[in-house]
């Protein structure tokens, strides 16, 4: 019989393996569920190694969060960029919102947990405040409408956008059916509120 021949991994790629293996035993099993000794077992390795790597569970949850919500910038600023025009980019937005709202989505979870949350807080409005401006200055830039009307076209459309995607996550139904509702509700709106 051959052993099967164990490799190390290094030092990044081992703290990946393991945030990766907490995402899994959050999105399978439930955020209660996620227990170090719970992470060591579903990685395969010792308690030891595992606190190696991250002090405590809170520590695991944080840079977890940190890591994914990276991610979802990145791919929502490679999107946003590749958006043909208004229309196309609110579709993505509101999209965007559904994924986020979703039960499923790591991000989703880990931000609805206040210290974990308080990891990314900062970023966060650094992020939104950029996405908003960037929505605000396009729209006003589309409609050639002044930037206080684009700004609070934005909000009620945000308003708007969330509170249809907390409703799919409550309710279900046709997803792709309910985001294009909610876009033509908000171009309702913003053909309404036009001078």
């Amino acid at each position: 019989m051959n052993a099967v021949r164990r490799t190390r991994l290094t030092p990044h790629h081992r703290r990946m393996q393991l945030l990766d293996c907490a995402q899994t035993i959050i999105l399978e099993r439930g955020l209660s569920s996620f227990t170090m000794e719970a992470l060591a077992r579903e990685a395969g390795v010792s308690n030891p190694l595992v606190y190696k790597y991250f002090a405590t569970r809170l520590a695991i949850l944080q840079e977890l969060l940190l890591r994914e919500t990276k991610r979802f910038n990145t791919q929502l600023q490679a999107q946003v960029t590749q958006a043909q025009d208004y229309q196309e980019l609110i579709t993505l937005v509101v999209s965007v919102n559904f994924e986020q709202f979703s039960k499923n989505n790591i991000v989703y979870i880990l931000r609805d947990q206040p210290d974990v949350f308080e990891a990314i807080a900062v970023d966060d409005r650094k992020q939104s405040g950029v996405m908003g401006r960037f929505l605000v200055q396009t729209l006003a830039d589309q409609y050639t409408i002044d930037r206080k009307q684009a700004e609070q076209m934005v909000v009620l459309a945000s308003g708007a956008s969330q509170a249809a995607a907390a409703h799919y996550n409550r309710y279900g139904g046709d997803q792709a059916a309910m985001i294009n509702d909610t876009v033509q509700f908000i171009f309702g709106g913003i053909d309404a509120l036009l001078p």
